[in-house]
This record gives C-alpha cells, structure tokens and sequence, in this order.
C-alpha cells in the first residue's frame, strides 16, 4: 500500500538542484508529483493563479530556493503567506545561504523550515525524509482537524 500522493512546488533555478531534490524525495518513498518553476515571476504568478481559480488543487509544499532570478524567494513566501488559498500551506526555504539575515527573513516570513544545501550528496540527501516528516506530520494535523473540514 502506498501512502498519500503530495503535490510539491519547486522554485529552483539551478537543474542540478533540480534533480538532487527530486532523487532525494524518491529516496525517502514519498509518493509526489513535483511541479517545478525556475525563477521567482512564476513562482508569484502561480501563487495568483491558485488564489484566483479555486478549482485548482493546492500543493501541499512549497520548496523555495532564496536567490532566484527576477523575484527572491523571501518575495516568493511573503506573496504565499498573503494567499488566502495558499498561506497556510508548509514552505521550506532550500538554499546554499547560511546567512543570519536570510534565516531571519525566513522566520520572519514564517517559513516552515530551512534547509541548507550541502556540498555532499548523502547530506542533501536528507532533505527527502525531512520533507517526508514534515508533510507527514501536517496531513496528521489536518486529518485531526477533519471533523470541522464539512461545515
């Protein structure tokens, strides 16, 4: 039996990155469909797309990388937590930065996680079960709140 499919967005400019978050993912056995931007316009024009169109389908994760061209992912998350379809949904800022100012801005932001990319496969390989945790942990929360989700 397989788990829950997630619909993950990726805003990553660097292909490499790309299919390091994607082999990482497969790793950990998320069942996921990964829908990928590659600079920070579309990851805003997405976010207004979703809030303008309820039919679509949320993604349960935002993966946002911080240097992106055209808009910053710290734009990319601020724009999200503003959404009313999107803002409760979890972000985690994936970047090479370990800038105090940039985690900062992150939390500032309320982004749900910050991971660092590494220099080392088996590290960024951890993203996979980090990801994995968190989004298995919030479809916990949300079916401990399912009772309210019909009325």
């Amino acid at each position: 039996m397989t788990g829950p499919r997630f619909n993950i967005i990726l805003v990553e400019d660097a292909e490499p990155d790309v299919l390091l978050v994607r082999e990482a993912l497969e790793q950990s056995g998320l069942e996921f469909e990964l829908k990928v931007f590659d600079d920070g316009e579309q990851g805003v024009a997405f976010v207004e797309t979703m809030d303008r169109d309820v039919t679509l389908e949320r993604p349960h994760l935002f993966l946002l990388d911080l240097n992106l061209p055209k808009k910053t992912g710290g734009q990319i998350l601020e724009r999200v937590r503003q959404s009313p379809r999107c803002g409760q949904i979890p972000v985690v800022i994936l970047t090479s930065s370990d800038s105090q100012r940039d985690k900062a801005q992150a939390a500032d932001l309320n982004a749900t996680g910050y991971f660092r990319k590494p220099s080392r496969l088996d590290e960024f390989m951890k993203l996979g079960p980090y990801v994995r945790d968190l989004l298995t942990r919030e479809t916990k929360t949300q079916a401990g709140n399912g009772t309210l989700a019909g009325r």
